[in-house]
């Protein structure tokens, strides 16, 4: 059962880590309850600020889910952090 929780914060945190790389890309992030709808979202130009944060939440949360994943899945996670 750990594996598959495993895989599927693997998929979850590398799909926000594309997410922040494709929003760097066009200038926009998604954020609401629309999700892509491109009337939402936070703009580089109009919102730095709003897009920075959103950048590094998507990013950081990403990177941060990967590697938990990655040490899940090698056994390497302290014993109360395995959820």
């Amino acid at each position: 059962m750990g594996d598959i929780k495993a895989w599927f914060f693997v998929v979850f945190g590398v799909g926000l880590v594309l997410i922040a790389l494709q929003g760097l890309q066009r200038g926009w992030l998604p954020t609401g309850p629309q999700g892509f709808e491109q009337g939402t979202g936070a703009t580089r130009q109009e919102q730095p600020l709003l897009f920075w944060l959103f950048f590094l939440l998507y990013g950081g949360g990403g990177v941060a889910l990967t590697v938990h994943a990655l040490r899940l899945l090698a056994g390497t996670t302290p014993a109360g952090a395995a959820g």
